[in-house]
């Protein structure tokens, strides 16, 4: 499993670490941690390290289409419907809320 960075963030969220605290469990510097949250290039080895000292601590990660083997909670990223498409159900949404502001009236 690969590590990105948006999934990194959301690790350390779950367990309320720092930036300098992944850094540390890690074994890299906390330059390198923020590099890579924010898409920047690091090094494939230090991926590896986030990812171990993430695991180390005690989160799983779900692969995509994979699933939690005893049911436990996960994260995952859903996908997101077309720009297009949420804009328009936003609109639809939002008529719906005005229709029924005027039905009260």
């Amino acid at each position: 499993m690969l590590l990105t960075p948006e999934m990194c963030r959301a690790a350390r969220a779950l367990l309320n670490w720092k930036a300098h605290e992944l850094a540390s469990a890690a074994g890299l510097g906390i330059t390198t941690v923020r590099r890579f949250e924010a898409g920047g290039m690091v090094r494939l080895a230090s991926v590896e390290a986030m990812l171990q000292a993430l695991e180390g601590a005690g989160l799983e990660f779900i692969a995509a289409g994979g699933q939690s083997l005893d049911g436990g909670p996960g994260l995952r990223t859903v996908p997101m419907a077309e720009p297009e498409v949420a804009a328009a159900e936003e609109a639809v949404e939002l008529h719906q809320q005005t229709l029924s502001a005027a039905d009260e009236f």
